[in-house]
């Protein structure tokens, strides 16, 4: 037999007390209205550990995500605002580097920009 399942039947199995017998419940996950929650297995890694887990899933079945997806998530989202930032800060350069080029031809022309602003 397999070690990691000693006992008969499979490797996650929900029951549920029904009029005082214990009733096995189909799905994956299932649904549990007293808590609000569905409990399942999806495959997932932790500490690198690859394997069938344990998860929390929504009314929907959508799979709550581990401690470590969110912290990946808050990484990944975290990076993205540092390189929108940089872009912005890339923008802002050129836009001021092409009004002082736009400033430089205007004065080459005679007129003076600053004539024009702060008005």
């Amino acid at each position: 037999g397999d070690s990691y399942y000693p006992r008969k039947g499979e490797p996650f199995e929900v029951h549920r007390l029904v009029d005082g017998v214990y009733v096995r419940q189909s799905g994956n996950p299932v649904w549990m209205p007293e808590i609000g929650l569905g409990i399942g297995t999806d495959l997932g890694t932790y500490q690198d550990w690859s394997r069938e887990w344990l998860y929390w899933y929504d009314l929907h079945g959508k799979r709550y995500p581990s401690p470590e997806e969110r912290t990946q998530q808050a990484q990944l989202e975290a990076s993205q605002e540092r390189q929108r930032a940089i872009q912005a800060e890339q923008r802002a350069a050129e836009a001021e580097q092409n009004l002082d080029a736009l400033k430089a031809q205007l004065k080459q022309l005679g007129i003076n920009p600053e004539d024009f602003m702060n008005r």
